[in-house]
């Protein structure tokens, strides 16, 4: 058989960590196992993944959801090997509902985690409604209750956190893992390091909390 070439290098880092945590929650792996693809609103994002799979920065717009204006960034790419890894670590095709426990180095989980919730989480500040004082939430949702039961126990068991819970509305398909004002200030300031890539948005509302909390 003749070896297979890759692009990506499946070497565990920092910036890779970050990417396999953007494609956990907002990528998706084609049926034809070999495609990988990177759907986001932020170009910034999509940059920040080729820089974590240190692939060349090509990519296309499109529209979703019967809209016609192309405003979403599209990194799409082919890679047998890397897709084949993305497997091995517990992805799938069809992800969105059956995705469960992931193989993440405990090392590069908090990056991994900061790359799930650029993906498809959310960093938020608020006014309690009668004290009037500042509250934090940091929120990842999934369709998957079991992989947002995994992310929790290991927020848990790595961070030391007690509180965190996961929620579903009755009208909802989606579940999400919610912290709240304390135990957010404790996740932020190991998820967002000075040189960890992230989205800007998200990293300055972080900043904000660690400058208050």
């Amino acid at each position: 058989m003749a070896h297979r070439k890759s692009k990506v290098q499946t070497k565990w880092n920092s910036n890779f960590a970050y990417t396999i945590g953007v494609i956990a929650t907002d990528g998706n792996l084609s049926p034809d196992q070999r495609h990988v693809v990177i759907t986001s609103k932020d170009l910034e994002m999509i940059s920040n993944c080729a820089i974590g799979l240190k692939i060349e920065m090509k990519y296309s717009k499109k529209a979703r959801g019967g809209e016609h204006d192309k405003k979403y960034f599209v990194l799409q790419f082919s890679d047998v090997n890397f897709f084949e890894f993305l497997v091995s670590i517990g992805l799938t095709t069809n992800k969105s509902k059956t995705i469960d426990v992931l193989k993440i180095p405990e090392k590069y989980f908090k990056d991994f985690l900061r790359g799930c919730i650029d993906g498809d989480g959310c960093i938020s500040i608020f006014k309690h409604s009668q004290s009037k004082q500042p509250q934090y939430k940091l929120r990842l949702s999934s369709a998957s209750k079991n992989f947002l039961v995994w992310i929790l126990s290991q927020v848990s068991k790595l961070y030391k956190i007690s509180g965190g819970s996961i929620h579903k509305p009755k009208k909802s398909s989606v579940y999400t893992l919610v912290f709240g004002k304390y135990d957010a200030i404790k996740i932020l300031p190991i998820l967002y390091t000075r040189n960890s890539i992230a989205l800007s948005r998200k990293r300055v509302i972080a900043n904000k909390i660690l400058a208050h909390g």
